[in-house]
């Protein structure tokens, strides 16, 4: 697979980080990867609340964010995470998924990467 591994690095980290912050403090974190005849699926699940349906079909949207308002002297936080996430998907031909585990406790967040198309070396230079 071609691929930008440091954009995919950042997307990992994304998702590890989403997953720490809903994940209680004794609770789990997975992460397995598939590989496929097509690509790669990456997966990241952890224990904690379960995703509400209405918003399943929105998290990988710009500025969407379930986290409680920020507490005194913290930032807010600005929902781009799950969304730099699609942005690597899509640009290595995938997408980015997420849905509530079957057990009912806690979440599974997939990044389907099928790779980047290939540009020749000629084509990347400016003319002039």
């Amino acid at each position: 697979m071609h691929g930008a591994p440091e954009l995919i690095a950042q997307a990992l980290d994304k998702l590890v980080d989403n997953a720490r912050s809903f994940t209680p403090e004794q609770g789990w974190i997975r992460i397995a990867l598939e590989a496929g005849s097509d690509g790669i699926v990456l997966r990241v699940a952890n224990q904690g609340p379960e995703l509400p349906l209405a918003m399943q079909g929105r998290l990988f949207d710009s500025l969407v964010s379930l986290r409680e308002g920020p507490s005194r002297g913290e930032a807010p936080h600005l929902g781009l995470g799950l969304y730099v996430v699609r942005l690597v998907a899509e640009r290595h031909g995938g997408n980015a998924a997420a849905h509530n585990l079957v057990s009912g406790d806690g979440v599974e967040f997939s990044l389907r990467l099928r790779g980047m198309p290939r540009v020749a070396a000629a084509t990347r230079r400016g003319t002039g």
